[in-house]
């Protein structure tokens, strides 16, 4: 099957939504750990280790 090439684009686009989305939502769920792991004391090194994120990311999450 042929596709046209607007049908193409709009094929590309919606998987790049997809990918971008994907992103979006790891990087929430990551932000959602390490506000469970602040509220359960757990140190900023692990916190960092452990999700990835950068210690003024989650510094930020303490206010």
């Amino acid at each position: 099957m042929l596709m046209t090439i607007a049908e193409e684009l709009e094929q590309k686009g919606r998987e790049q939504g997809r990918v971008e989305g994907r992103a979006e939502g790891r990087e929430e769920g990551k932000l959602e750990t390490a506000c469970a792991l602040l509220r359960h004391g757990v140190s900023l090194d692990i916190i960092v280790t452990s999700t990835g994120l950068s210690r003024d990311k989650i510094e930020a999450l303490k206010y």
